[in-house]
């Protein structure tokens, strides 16, 4: 039984650490342009948009980024319960 936790945990860290690869460090260039730019001219660029579009376009960010990380995740939890060994 220690073993399958072990397993389901290095699979974790594998996960995080392939997901810091291909999505961490453009989140990280996203969360610095904000800070530098701020919100609104970084969702809408330099032309501006309307409020609801903004949170649509910062929704649509934190989807396309953080979604592959809590599917993964879930994936890894629902397989690790539903496992005999």
């Amino acid at each position: 039984m220690k073993g399958k936790y072990v397993k389901i945990a290095f699979l974790a860290v594998g996960i995080f650490g392939l997901w810091g690869l291909f999505f961490g460090i453009r989140l990280v260039g996203y969360v610095d342009s904000i800070q530098r730019f701020g919100l609104e001219r970084t969702a809408c660029g330099t032309d501006g948009c309307a409020m609801p579009v903004m949170w649509l376009d910062v929704a649509w960010v934190v989807v396309i980024f953080v979604g592959p990380l809590i599917a993964a995740l879930t994936w890894l939890v629902i397989w690790g319960v539903r496992s005999k060994r």
